[in-house]
């Protein structure tokens, strides 16, 4: 029997487990494409939804770029003049910024690239690989800066350090700081949820008794959607933003540290000490992002959803017997994917089976992609 689905382009073939007129038994159904027509990833919506927030985080990255550059220059030659270290660890850390954001501008741009069957699962990736390079950069640039200020502290060297342009600089930078945060951070507070980027509907492919059936159907209803599932922010928005957070905090430091020394010139020690003590909180902030980042590299399962509970909750299902090869991964942050067999009673009907499956893991988890392999016991 052959079924066309006009509405998604697709011809999807069901064989019956009857035997074949020469003798022998057919074999599993298949999906194809129909000619020309590529069987992306993701669904067009997704797609359109992606594209609408890589546009959205492009922009911001791109205004951010021009705050760094212009801010930059004037702590660089601020610095240079007041004779501070500090400033000039500050003017780094916003070169190193200014890279990062580059690399994640170039990383949201091939992140849109269509999926291909070499890329099956597009270049979503690439952002977390040009995430990964940022924190890098700045490790580096951090590292040489705190080299620095020891060798500073143990030869005592360094001229007098002007606090009174010192503090301008940083006043001038805090604002600046403030500025980008509210620009990158606006949406930050909503965290990240199980959704892929606040998308309301999922592919799911499943098997059963030797056919396959590949279908698309929404996940969550819209209205349901908006209640249940919160926008996961872009990883590399999210890596500007801790970056501008270092910034502000270390804005503020260089602040205090210039009033005191504009207030007692000799204790020009305070803008080594606020070199380190800022390089540490720098180095901090970008801890938990790395530990995102090689997560996902891992292909382990995401910290917002427990394997163990989930497993439990389809066991508990009248239907199911077992769940074997359970499979939960991310393609980046927010994006997750899940594939497991569900054993089933031989008296089941397994497309019954099957919805309550996919209902409950839609309903619990939200995840984007499901494919589901349903067996007779």
């Amino acid at each position: 029997m052959e079924v066309q689905n006009l509405e998604q382009g697709h011809v999807i073939e069901v064989h019956s487990h009857v035997p074949s007129t020469e003798g022998g038994s057919t074999s599993g159904g298949r999906k194809g494409c129909e000619a020309g027509t590529l069987c992306d990833f993701s669904d067009s919506k997704n797609s359109s939804k992606d594209a609408q927030e890589r546009s959205s985080s492009s922009r911001k990255l791109s205004i951010a770029v021009a705050l760094c550059i212009l801010f930059m220059g004037v702590e660089i030659v601020g610095g240079i003049k007041a004779n501070s270290l500090a400033i000039l660890t500050d003017a780094a850390h916003l070169l190193s910024d200014v890279a990062s954001f580059a690399i994640s501008l170039f990383s949201l741009w091939a992140a849109g690239w269509e999926a291909n069957p070499r890329q099956s699962y597009g270049f979503y990736r690439i952002e977390i690989l040009g995430a990964l390079v940022s924190i890098q950069l700045i490790w580096l640039l951090t590292g040489i800066l705190v080299y620095e200020a020891i060798v500073r502290l143990l030869n005592n060297s360094g001229d007098e350090v002007q606090g009174f342009l010192m503090f301008l600089v940083s006043a001038f930078g805090l604002l600046v700081n403030i500025i980008m945060a509210v620009l990158l951070g606006h949406d930050h507070g909503h965290g990240h949820g199980h959704a892929d980027h606040g998308h309301d509907h999922a592919d799911h492919d499943h098997d059963h008794d030797n056919a396959d059936h590949d279908h698309d159907q929404p996940l969550l209803k819209s209205k349901e959607g908006d209640k249940k599932t919160k926008k996961a922010k872009n990883i590399n928005v999210q890596g500007a933003y801790l970056h501008v957070l270092g910034d502000s905090i270390q804005s503020v430091g260089v602040m205090i540290g210039g009033a005191v020394i504009w207030y007692k010139p000799e204790w020009k020690i305070i803008d080594l000490i606020c070199t380190l003590l800022f390089s540490v909180i720098v180095l901090g902030t970008t801890i938990r992002m790395l530990r995102n980042i090689l997560e996902v590299l891992m292909e382990s399962t995401p910290r917002e959803i427990d394997a163990k509970r989930l497993e439990k909750g389809l066991c508990e299902m009248e239907e199911v017997v077992a769940v074997h090869e359970l499979h939960i991964w991310a393609i980046t942050v927010g994006k997750v994917l899940l594939a497991c067999h569900v054993k089933v009673k031989p008296d089941v009907d397994a497309d019954v089976a099957l919805d309550k499956v996919i209902d409950y893991i839609k309903r619990e988890y939200n995840i984007s992609h499901v494919t589901i392999q349903i067996e007779k016991e």
